[in-house]
């Protein structure tokens, strides 16, 4: 404020001073000017801070809404607490935890849907190593009794927590003796399967709830170490329901437990010089 005060041509011409001239060199900390132009920026700084003291309150009052969407039903199977019970928030109206404990969040997946008229949600654990594994029937039934509480009024919904779906992956790869063996060992490290951890490696990538496709599968087993080309004969997929595997018949396939582990693949895999 003081800058442009001093460049003002009107008042360079008033006060009589030079061009260029400095404000504190021009008037003292107690003259007039200097008191107005503190009176002045104080007001300016309560100002905003009543402004950014009101935007905090409106942005606090947004994010304790409940926006049912299916972002926020994903938001909310994460912060389940096995063990605690939610208690009613008279002045946000809702259900909440009175203590936030994250040792207790056991949900570490979910995926939730919309299915016209209803939200399906399915959660898994973590099985100690990183990947999903089915809740218990205890845990399960709390999990659902906290999403009926949190859930607005009115709403259809549906919990499952089911283990992997397991995959059997029958395919020929013709392989390069000089890097990788006909068992599919790496030369380099025998306790390296490079096709095996290809096929792993791609499964575990597969975003929770998300869908197994033949063509990344097959991109996946082609980045492999010694791997020059590869034929896939058959995907085939086995709920932790079903008791017999199902070949897959489209290119992509939805896992019904959420996510996918690989069965016996040494043994579905043959490794060959040519195709």
């Amino acid at each position: 404020m003081t800058q442009q005060f001093m460049a003002d041509p009107t008042i360079i011409e008033r006060y009589g001073f030079p061009a260029g001239a400095a404000f504190e060199d021009t008037f003292s900390t107690v003259s007039l000017e200097s008191i107005w132009f503190s009176i002045v920026a104080a007001a300016i700084y309560v100002l905003e801070t009543l402004f950014d003291a009101f935007k905090e309150d409106v942005d606090a009052k947004i994010a304790q809404a409940a926006v049912a969407s299916i972002p926020w039903y994903h938001k909310i199977s994460l912060e389940f607490q096995y063990g605690d019970a939610l208690v009613f928030d008279e002045q946000t109206q809702q259900f909440v935890y009175p203590v936030v404990d994250e040792s207790k969040q056991i949900v570490k997946f979910a995926a939730c849907r919309d299915l016209g008229g209803m939200v399906y949600v399915l959660a898994s654990k973590d099985n100690g190593s990183g990947s999903p594994a089915a809740l218990s029937s205890a845990e399960l039934s709390a999990f659902d009794a906290y999403l009926r509480e949190r859930k607005p009024a009115g709403v259809l919904l549906q919990t499952d927590s089911f283990s992997p779906d397991l995959v059997r992956v029958v395919m020929a790869v013709q392989y390069d003796p000089q890097v990788i063996t006909s068992e599919g060992k790496l030369i380099a490290d025998p306790t390296v399967y490079p096709v095996e951890e290809a096929i792993n490696s791609y499964l575990n990538g597969i975003v929770y709830g998300g869908a197994l496709n033949k063509t990344k599968l097959v991109d996946a087993v082609q980045g492999a170490a010694g791997v020059i080309d590869v034929s896939l004969t058959s995907v085939s997929v086995k709920t932790a329901a079903g008791d017999e595997y199902s070949p897959v018949s489209g290119n992509n396939y939805v896992s019904v437990g959420g996510s996918f582990v690989s069965n016996n693949l040494r043994n579905s895999i043959s490794y060959v010089l040519s195709l």
